[in-house]
């Protein structure tokens, strides 16, 4: 999830995974980055540059397999997560 401190529009947008997130916007120190930083277009759920990759370690096998899908990359000879995690960074 991509958060900035909050009331700091000008802020470079930080990657935080989902638990940290949540207690960081909980506690009012950031606020959710609801566009993409370079283009000002909305940023799609799940749509990561590649400059924000996700925690591919932290991530479970079926979300692995569905980043893999909206990325393209084919994962169907993958028999394990680590092969997954292999796919989708050689794409």
């Amino acid at each position: 999830m991509l958060l900035r401190e909050k009331g700091k529009k000008d802020a470079e947008p930080v990657g935080m995974h989902w638990d940290a997130a949540q207690a960081a916007l909980r506690a009012g120190t950031h606020e959710v980055v609801d566009t993409a930083p370079s283009s000002g277009e909305p940023r799609r759920v799940g749509e990561e540059s590649r400059g924000d990759e996700p925690d591919l370690e932290a991530m479970t096998r079926a979300d692995l397999d569905k980043l893999a899908a909206d990325r393209g990359v084919d994962v169907s000879k993958a028999t394990n997560k680590a092969d997954v995690i292999a796919a989708l960074k050689a794409a």
